[in-house]
């Protein structure tokens, strides 16, 4: 059996007790086909393809799956069903349709053709490779049973239409297609069908990928037709083979890399025996503690999912919808995660169905299922409701248990299948608006979440809470109560993030909790109050009506506010502080009670406003002060310095002031209220105070009380900070989903978007090294493996169509990546939440009056206000006709646009692709490149590298000496699997007949792997040093000079092979020469009690020193099969060791000025001095290291030049042990940048100066500051 001469057959993979026999069937890869003629017709009658647009779309997929006849068929089949529906012949408005109907009834439809080599041949080479495995089971007999598994509808019913039409070649097989959900959800068609096949009345079934769950008789033969990225879809197809007599086929394309790597990490031994063992198991055992790899694709088209309606869980991240046949998938990947993350794995069953007794009249069985979770989630065990199939009950109960975890706010959206774009219009860019031919810079639109337009779909009585807490960041005087963010789809998981007050940082926390139910009037509620907020904060009349409102904003009791967790609250309505709700509500501020201004509790927890109007400036009550009156004259209150008390300051400068009813109240005593500031940049500086002095103290009388309380204050004001970060994180989350399938760790990707420019705590620099030099290594491998034939200056070239900034650019613009990048500082002027409007405050209405009544609810008074808008109005512009409120117009939002040059877009692209390796390691890094669109075709993982190359052949290399493969080995502490590798790595081109043959190609790709490995090296040994910093020691480390110093000093340089008697004694000098320098530093290292320099630095080696160093990597990384397994051996054996002790920050040879200026010089910081000062004749000399103002480190010596040195290597070393220094104080880079050459300029001029500077006098010195501006 399956042993016919016609197949191309791989050897079997594996076989167990519970594995069947598998075996690949290679087919021809399909070649370019054009249409059929009937879809020429077709188009000829429709180009616009406005009618029949699924048909259109499946008969493209049946031409690629099965061939051009069954392209043709689709149609005959669509067309009969729109026949048996239709009765409008003489409808206009359906001619196309008619034309259509009518061309396809009349068409000749040609037989399947399968002969490869006949002019009729329609087709596809997978479909002959098919029926040449279907003719091979003819030896089973009657005992035949098979299974073909397809991924669409339309190819299973189109299979079944052809294998019925060749009688003479599968005369014994009786196909039938399961391509009805029918087959599911109702037990007597499955019973039916289950008979028929166990009869043999079909014996073979076309199944579709979303039917693969079904309960099913184990078949002799089940063929994957189409390969699927996912280990339990194998697992499926493992429990419908026989064992051990049954065969597994799949079908792969010849040369095909993907299918390639599905078929390695998704089959055979990548899948536990013990998936295999839960799935015959129908899920009723415990989930094993074994990982399970899954995309969560649900391979159906995007027709299919568009047409469905049944119930579904959607995703508001991406757009993603949960069907109850995904269900199951995603119980089975939480139960995986969850097992894998506890030390006693749980021992209940996954899914366990129960038949339900049936009524004793007339009854049909019915069965339930109970879904039980490891521990680990808000829920853990459910019972889905009765259905009458068990494998509709384990979907029912599966669904059901990720509705209840949805609910709960605690269903991952990762499990939600991210629909992809299309790729119809991958050239164009919609993003981009506009170009500047003279800058190169073009502007762009910036990404805004999907989430909350998605969100807005959703009604809004069933909102999900997040409580956002602060802490304290400017002490317990000042506290900042928690808030509740109430969104109409749960937010995603976020990770706490920092926000920033002037030197110090707050960690922002989130928690979600259960959705709530909110009656009407609670909604209406939470919109004024959300409205209140916004305005009050924001100082502007913002508008939005309830069902544009895309959340809601309430607080929290103050007896609930402290370490409130929404995991223990089983009644968040009942949390919320309803009162002061309806106090913010009932008017923006209210009066002092006058029977209570003595009282300080009257004032605990406030702001007030000495205007009383709605936009103002507000203060925080600091104390009562009952020890002064409005006749006092505070001393510390300069404001009323030039009136003889405060009421004659009030009398002289307050409008219409008419006097006040209690000259002796007391005055309160109060701070300024800070506005809406940008709290996401560390560099934020202190609001600078201008000449018009604030108050210090103010009248009650006079002044209103704000109703939203001071610890609620603090924290809205930080709400346009906070919502811009969850922004940050849902496009993060956008991007990762869309491109690249969440391989890469949110808070690389996060870094990686983030420009310099826009100066957030983290930026793309650090991660754009490390990505250029893996994109350097990766593409040096691939021209290497893909160009056996070309030299190294052809493999530069070559590297370089794959690595330019033009490329990188093209392929971001390609995915739309611009839009996704942050390049600008956040505006927090701007701030404007999702569908609000500013409404325009008219004459007409700033004059009108609104009743503003005391807090007791007595004593009311009339208070002029700039808007009249009752914030508890469903919207509040519903008091002006249309032609009094308008919204304003302006100029495109400065804060959706974006202007960035190409080279940010393509470093983008780099840091990104650093972020994936620093998530999954090289592989994962490899398909992001590929998911960028980078030009590297046929290679989808790393191991295609190995099976790709072709090594240089033994026979055209010198012999080694003796002894030198044990001794290099022992050198580098690696051993070479192919010892001719290391002949041509370390033979030159001087020697006669091996010119060709010598190791410029593997010193190519060793120059390569040794700048990654590097890179990485500086990368995690030094992990928050400035990008700048590496790149001094990256340069410094892979110099020439530097590397032959490697050679030498572990003797590689005595087993080159050159025929070149003037090379060998330039060899010979240059090591001994080295050998006197080095002993030279490391005596003047102890001297001084410091670590040994570069003592290379003052002489030319040899290039074939470091060339062999370069050659002996690429040599060993091509025998290890293109790993790094040995060349990490040698790195750290030999390489690592003498750059930890040679090459650091405070061991460059440098001037440590000129490194210090070069840091500032890539920071963008153009506020740095170094300031002398002439102590005296005896005291020396003082140097200062000054940044924005700071001193960053101080040195006095004897003169002004070891002055600044020592000065230097102190801020080097301040900078080495607080590496956020500059990212907190430094904001340089928004303002114009210093050319180089004006860079060069100030460095020699400094330099200059601390030379000279050792015999100026005190006064000079004194007046000398050296800044860098």
């Amino acid at each position: 059996m399956l042993q016919a001469p016609s197949l191309t057959s791989k050897p079997v993979l594996c076989a167990s007790d519970i594995r069947p026999l598998e075996a690949v069937i290679l087919y021809d890869a399909l070649l370019p086909n054009a249409e059929s003629r009937l879809m020429e017709a077709l188009h000829e009658i429709d180009p616009e393809e406005s009618f029949f647009t699924n048909t259109f779309r499946a008969a493209r997929y049946a031409l690629a799956e099965v061939g051009l006849c069954a392209s043709d068929l689709i149609w005959r089949r669509a067309i009969r069903e729109y026949t048996a529906n239709k009765n409008d012949d003489d409808d206009p408005v359906f001619e196309i349709a008619n034309k259509i109907r009518d061309l396809v009834k009349n068409w000749v439809f040609a037989m399947p053709n399968l002969n490869l080599s006949s002019r009729g041949f329609n087709m596809t080479p997978k479909f002959v490779q098919l029926i040449h495995v279907l003719k091979s089971c003819g030896s089973y007999g009657d005992k035949f049973r098979g299974i073909v598994l397809v991924q669409r509808s339309e190819v299973a019913t189109i299979m079944v239409d052809i294998m019925r039409t060749m009688i003479d070649e599968l005369a014994f097989v009786r196909p039938y297609a399961l391509a009805s959900e029918l087959l599911v959800t109702d037990g007597h068609e499955q019973r039916q069908l289950l008979d028929n096949f166990a009869s043999g009345k079909y014996n073979l079934l076309i199944l579709i990928k979303t039917l693969e769950d079904i309960d099913l008789p184990r078949a002799n033969v089940v063929i994957r037709y189409n390969l699927f990225e996912s280990q339990l879809s194998y697992a499926f197809a493992c429990a419908h083979t026989m064992v051990p007599d049954g065969h597994l086929i799949h079908m792969v394309e010849k040369g095909n890399d993907l299918h390639r790597r599905i078929l390695q990490e998704y089959s055979g031994p990548a899948v536990d025996d013990r998936w295999i063992e839960v799935v015959l198991q129908e899920g009723n055992s415990p989930v094993p503690s074994c990982p399970l790899k899954e995309t969560g694709n649900p391979y159906r088209s995007d027709e299919e999912t568009a047409s469905r309606l049944e119930i579904s869980i959607g995703d508001s991240v991406n757009g993603g919808r949960l069907f109850e046949d995904d269900a199951l998938l995603a119980v089975f990947r939480i139960a995986a995660n969850l097992q894998c993350s506890i030390t006693t794995p749980s021992l209940h069953p996954l899914f366990a169905v129960h038949p339900i007794p049936i009524p004793s009249i007339g009854g049909v069985q019915q069965f339930v299922c109970t879904v039980t979770l490891p521990p680990g989630l808000p829920l853990q065990t459910i019972q889905g409701p009765p259905r009458f199939t068990p494998a509709h009950a384990r979907r029912s109960g599966a669904f059901q248990f990720c509705l209840r975890l949805f609910e709960f706010s605690g269903l991952d959206y990762r499990l939600i299948y991210t629909p992809r774009r299309s790729d119809d219009n991958a050239c164009a860019n919609p993003s981009l608006l506009k170009s500047d031919l003279v800058s190169g810079n073009s502007c762009y639109m910036r990404k805004r979440p999907d989430f909350w337009v998605n969100s807005l779909r959703i009604p809004e009585k069933r909102l999900f809470p997040v409580v956002i807490s602060v802490g304290n960041p400017e002490g317990l005087s000042e506290p900042y109560a928690p808030i509740v963010i109430l969104t109409r789809q749960p937010l995603p998981h976020l990770e706490p993030f920092k926000l920033f007050f002037y030197g110090v940082f707050a960690t922002v926390k989130n928690e979600r909790g259960p959705a709530v139910i909110f009656d009407g009037e609670r909604l209406n509620h939470l919109h004024s109050y959300t409205l209140r907020i916004c305005r009050t904060i924001a100082n502007k009349a913002f508008v939005c009506s309830l069902e544009k409102m895309a959340y809601f904003i309430a607080p929290l009791l103050p007896s609930q506010a402290k370490d409130f967790s929404c995991s223990n609250m089983t009644d968040l309505q009942g949390a919320i502080d309803w009162q002061a709700v309806a106090r913010a509500n009932s008017n923006y501020v209210t009066r002092f009670n006058s029977d209570n201004l003595r009282d300080p509790s009257e004032f605990e927890d406030a702001v007030i406003q000495d205007r009383l109007v709605e936009f103002t400036r507000r203060c925080y009550v600091v104390r009562l002060r009952p020890d002064l009156s409005p006749m006092s004259k505070p001393s510390d209150s300069p404001r009323e310095a030039e009136y003889a008390n405060i009421l004659e300051y009030c009398r002289a400068r307050r409008k219409g002031f008419q006097g006040l009813q209690d000259n002796n109240q007391p005055l309160i005593e109060v701070s300024k209220a800070a506005a809406v500031l940008n709290r996401l940049n560390p560099v934020h500086k202190p609001f600078i105070e201008t000449n018009k002095t604030g108050p210090k103290y103010l009248i009650p009388e006079l002044c209103g009380k704000c109703t939203i309380p001071a610890s609620i204050y603090r924290t809205a004001l930080l709400l346009p900070s906070i919502t811009r970060r969850i922004d940050d994180f849902l496009i993060v989350k956008e991007l990762n989903a869309q491109f690249f399938a969440n391989m890469i760790l949110e808070q690389h990707l996060l870094s990686a978007v983030f420009t310099p420019s826009a100066t957030f705590e983290t930026d793309y620099e650090r991660l754009e090294l490390l990505g250029d030099s893996f994109l350097k290594y990766f593409s040096s491998v691939y021209v290497f493996v893909f160009n056996p034939a070309l030299s190294e200056g052809a493999l530069h070239k070559a590297r370089q169509l794959i690595i330019s900034n033009k490329v990188l650019t093209q392929c971001g613009l390609s995915i739309g990546l611009p839009s996704y990048i942050q390049g600008k500082t956040f505006s927090y002027k701007l701030w404007q939440p999702p569908n609000f409007t500013v409404q325009d405050v008219s004459p007409q209405h700033t004059e009108r009056s609104n009743d503003l009544t005391s807090s007791s609810g007595n004593g009311g008074m009339a208070i002029y206000t700039k808007t009249q808008a009752p914030v508890n109005d469903t919207n509040a512009s519903t008091i002006h006709s249309t032609s009094q409120s308008k919204t304003k117009h302006k100029a495109p939002d400065d804060n959706i646009t974006q202007w960035l040059g190409d080279k940010t877009i393509a470093d983008v692209a780099e840091a990104i692709i650093g972020a994936a390796y620093l998530s999954g390691g090289r592989d994962v890094a490899l398909r992001v490149i590929k998911a960028l669109r980078l030009p590297v075709a046929d290679v989808e993982q790393w191991e295609d590298f190995r099976r790709k190359a072709l090594a240089p052949p033994s026979n055209v290399t010198p012999r080694l000496r003796g002894g030198t493969l044990s001794a290099v080995e022992g050198i580098i502490g690696a051993s070479f699997k192919y010892p001719h590798l290391l002949s041509q790595a370390l033979t030159h081109g001087s020697i006669h007949g091996y010119e060709n043959t010598c190791y410029e190609r593997l010193e190519f790709l060793g120059d390569a792997v040794l700048d990654f490995l590097v890179v990485r090296h500086v990368f995690n040994r030094d992990d928050h040093m400035s990008p700048g910093a590496m790149t001094l020691l990256k340069s410094a480390m892979v110099s020439n000079s530097a590397l032959a110093a490697v050679c030498v000093r572990t003797g590689l340089h005595a087993y080159l092979l050159y025929e070149s008697y003037a090379l060998g004694n330039s060899i010979q000098s240059y090591a001994e020469q080295l050998e006197t320098k080095r002993q030279e530093e490391h005596q003047k290292a102890a001297r001084d009690a410091r670590p040994p320099g570069q003592y290379w630095l003052d002489m030319e080696p040899p290039k074939i020193l470091s060339d062999v160093v370069e050659s002996i990597i690429g040599a060993l990384y091509i025998s290890d099969g293109f790993t790094s397994d040995g060349v990490e051996f040698m790195f750290k054996k030999i390489l690592e060791p003498f750059y930890d002790q040679h090459v650091t920050v405070k061991t460059l040879s440098y001037h440590p000025t000129k490194i210090l200026f070069e840091i500032m010089q890539t920071q963008g910081c153009q506020q740095f001095f170094i300031e002398k000062e002439k102590l005296g004749e005896t005291h020396g000399t003082r140097c200062d290291v000054i940044v924005h103002d700071i001193i960053l480190a101080s040195a006095t010596e004897s003169t002004g030049y070891i002055a600044g040195r020592m000065a230097s290597t102190a801020a080097l070393d301040a900078l080495e042990g607080d590496p956020s220094f500059m990212a907190h104080n430094c904001s340089c880079k928004n303002r114009t940048q210093m050319g180089k050459k004006d860079y060069k300029n100030r460095l020699e001029k400094m330099l200059a100066d601390l030379e000279e500077g050792q015999n100026v006098t005190s006064e000079e010195d004194h007046n000398d500051s050296m800044e860098v501006n």
